[in-house]
């Protein structure tokens, strides 16, 4: 039984190897984008602003940029004003003085690093081979767990770098370094799956539900400052506007920071619609229902895009050291089963010349 799992995960990790060496490099820029665009606080402080300053700035930024999606508000990560549209990014100070402009370029170098990560730029046949191979990836990390345990009693410190480039050393580090780095490489492998297969659920939310008029019509800070009112302890983060017209009404979103276990940012949403000030929903990240809930936490428990700054930079590492465990499969198994045999063969052949 343990031949046949050691079989199983060599085999099974050099088939899928080429697929993690690119999903994992991949990651690790992706992960070094949004680490450097937290790094960067445009020269600003983060100051706590009470909730009266936030209702007034995101209403004059909507009001002086009539062509943005929405505005997003001064966080302790991010201490400025930005706002945006799909294709460019303003980002202005809390007094809302411009600080600097960005244009976002569908063809950029992150853009197309995104899709290669999440298809390979094949579209839907490249996702389901990334998303089948962190099935497997999870499989063969289980495996390898199991396997450890067996020879739990010889675990070294020493051995979690290689002191060479011998099979044996390299072999000892890609055991050693699995152990250490075996949960947050869980965690990617199998949201990276979930994000493909799982589905998004209902709101657990009663559309019946009274929808009290809160502000002002055609009022955005009023408005603002009410829905605020409702979460008086959550953080308001950002004002999003409706991405089409509807002819029931102008509903848009207000995202706020609540509190829940995984430490999940803009989880909580308030929608009002600005025609009227009546409210048309309020839901915490548990009215979500638990699909969404999985389906939400997956996406960034996957890239730490709303997750908080150390858990992107443990993602990072453990994204270095996976691209390194590969590396080590790709040599030791290639030497021995590659390599070895064709020795083997051409031994063989001499001796009976």
């Amino acid at each position: 039984m343990i031949k046949i799992l050691k079989t199983l995960h060599n085999w099974i990790g050099f088939i899928i190897s080429l697929v993690m060496l690119i999903v994992l490099t991949t990651g690790i820029y992706l992960g070094s984008v949004d680490l450097l665009k937290r790094l960067d606080d445009k020269n600003q402080q983060y100051q706590v602003l009470t909730h009266e300053r936030k209702a007034e700035i995101a209403s004059q930024v909507l009001a002086s940029y009539p062509e943005v999606s929405g505005v997003k508000l001064p966080t302790e990560m991010l201490p400025y004003v930005e706002a945006y549209t799909r294709q460019k990014s303003i980002y202005l100070t809390s007094e809302l003085d411009e600080i600097a402009t960005q244009v976002k370029d569908k063809d950029s170098l992150q853009s197309w690093m995104f899709w290669f990560h999440r298809n390979f730029q094949l579209s839907d046949p490249g996702k389901h081979v990334n998303a089948v191979s962190a099935i497997l990836a999870t499989v063969i990390m289980f495996i390898g767990l199991y396997l450890w345990w067996l020879i739990r009693k010889g675990f070294r410190w020493k051995q979690t770098l290689p002191k060479n480039g011998k099979n044996s050393a390299l072999i000892k580090s890609h055991i050693q370094l699995g152990l250490l780095f075996s949960i947050p490489l869980l965690v990617m492998s199998i949201s990276g799956a979930y994000i493909t297969y799982g589905s998004w659920g209902d709101s657990t939310l009663d559309d019946n539900r009274e929808k009290p008029v809160l502000a002002q019509a055609d009022n955005w800070q009023a408005q603002i400052l009410a829905a605020q009112s409702l979460w008086p302890n959550s953080e308001l983060v950002s004002v999003s506007k409706p991405r089409k017209a509807e002819a029931t009404g102008y509903i848009y979103s207000l995202s706020f920071n609540g509190d829940n276990l995984l430490g999940l940012l803009q989880t909580d949403t308030i929608k009002i619609d600005l025609n009227t000030g009546r409210l048309e929903s309020a839901q915490t990240f548990s009215d979500k229902g638990l699909a969404y809930q999985l389906k939400y936490s997956a996406r960034f428990l996957h890239d730490g895009a709303r997750m908080p700054t150390w858990y992107l930079l443990l993602l990072i590492i453990s994204s270095i050291v996976g691209t390194l465990m590969v590396g080590f499969v790709l040599v030791t198994f290639t030497r021995k089963e590659i390599v070895g045999r064709i020795k083997a063969k051409a031994a063989v052949r001499l001796q009976n010349a």
